[in-house]
């Protein structure tokens, strides 16, 4: 995979391999230690401490808010300038973050800690990684999907390692590993891999040189007037709406259907290794088949899996294996489709600012979605008129994502988005 030119000869050149895969393990590692932490450490937290679910979940809430506020300015300013500092700066704030949240007993004091790990998100997560590998690799589509390879497997990683650290030492210390742990590699590590990265707007002078076209400086303006961004907008909306609903509210729903817990967590042991299969599977594709028809089956694949769900008292303990098939391929391939419909139907330059603009047009359904579902289930008596709910919204999901791809294909592309 060839790298871009480099535009400095005092700036060490890029090595495709070792920015991609460093990346990918300070992806796996900030996503297990930033993220899915604190689902393991609420049960001790809440016993130690005396708080309460709502309490403690409510950091994540205040965590996901500011890296939403801060996803559009940060996303610019990685645009124009790259993001080597924040990368390594996440990595360390992140460290010194963890360390004082194993060190506090005060609620405000815990959510101001998130905050500041909403910002820690907003400059080394998903985004900016992608920001990244778009502005200093030419095959940007296999970069992303070698990435999410790896960040796909975290929560099945870092659980069991979180649980095992918490049982064993409590967890204060276990936060304390995690601090260490993410200094050492999120931190240093991407201090080594990130050398002499370029910005997207260096990747587009550098395009542009002996032409006419000056690169457009301001694409956000543009993007916010643009049709095809807010059809993006509402079928990703959808999807983040969706997974995260059906996220906090499988095992209550699978129980007041009948099942075992024994089953619902084999169930849930075959999501990320589905995920991950389905990206092996467009990695191997390639340029095969778009951008587009991948999105078409990844939202169709979604659609099915919700109504299998909404079918699992019918037909059984093996119907519910296929839903977790399906859903899984499609929410892994979703990912995918997200950060390459930003480069293909937006443009790369501009695409920290973009997707920047597609995490706070998705803020309001990312931190909703788990209470409303619970709303739902509260007025209706079950979890029937929920999922025939979040089947009509998926399918709405659909069909947003084909107005995007049509309204784009049937455009001129603005010059310098």
């Amino acid at each position: 995979m060839p790298s871009l030119s480099v535009l400095s000869g005092d700036r060490p050149p890029v090595v495709p391999h070792r920015l991609i895969w460093g990346l990918a393990v300070g992806q796996m590692i900030s996503w297990g230690t930033l993220y899915y932490s604190l689902a393991v450490l609420i049960g001790p937290m809440e016993q130690e401490l005396g708080w309460s679910k709502v309490e403690l979940n409510a950091g994540l809430t205040v965590g996901l808010l500011a890296a939403s506020a801060a996803a559009i300015p940060i996303g610019a300013l990685i645009d124009r300038f790259g993001g080597y500092w924040f990368m390594v700066s996440g990595g360390c704030g992140g460290a010194l973050l963890l360390a004082a949240w194993s060190m506090t007993s005060s609620l405000p004091l815990f959510y101001a800690i998130w905050a500041g790990i909403g910002l820690v998100h907003a400059c080394t997560l998903s985004e900016s990684a992608y920001n990244i590998v778009v502005s200093n690799l030419a095959n940007h589509k296999r970069g992303i999907t070698l990435i999410t390879l790896l960040s796909g497997l975290s929560s099945s990683v870092s659980i069991p390692f979180i649980t095992l650290c918490s049982d064993t030492l409590g967890w204060r210390p276990a936060l304390l590993v995690l601090a260490l742990i993410h200094f050492l590699i999120p931190g240093l590590v991407s201090a080594w891999v990130l050398r002499g990265i370029g910005s997207a707007r260096q990747k587009q002078v550098a395009e542009s040189a002996g032409s006419d076209i000056v690169p457009a400086r301001k694409p956000l303006r543009q993007i916010a007037l643009d049709p095809v961004f807010w059809m993006l907008a509402a079928a990703f909306g959808v999807h983040t709406f969706i997974g995260n609903g059906i996220t906090f509210h499988v095992i209550p729903l699978l129980q007041e259907r009948g099942y075992a817990m024994g089953v619902i967590v084999a169930m849930l042991a075959m999501h990320g290794p589905s995920q991950v299969a389905a990206r092996i599977v467009l990695l191997l594709v390639g340029n095969r088949i778009s951008t587009a028809g991948f999105g078409y089956i990844a939202f169709s694949l979604m659609t099915v899996g919700v109504a299998l769900l909404g079918l699992s008292s019918v037909f059984g303990a093996a119907e519910l294996f296929v839903y977790a098939l399906i859903y899984g391929i499609g929410t892994g391939l979703l990912t995918l489709v997200r950060a390459n419909s930003v480069i293909e139907y937006l443009g790369a330059y501009g695409y920290g600012a973009a997707s920047g603009a597609l995490v706070i047009a998705m803020a309001l359904p990312r931190t909703t979605a788990a209470v409303v579902f619970a709303l739902l289930w509260q007025a209706s008596g079950s979890y029937d008129t929920v999922l025939w709910i979040a089947l009509l919204v998926s399918c709405a999901g659909l069909a947003a994502f084909g107005l995007a791809t049509r309204w784009h294909n049937r455009r001129t592309p603005i010059q310098g988005l």
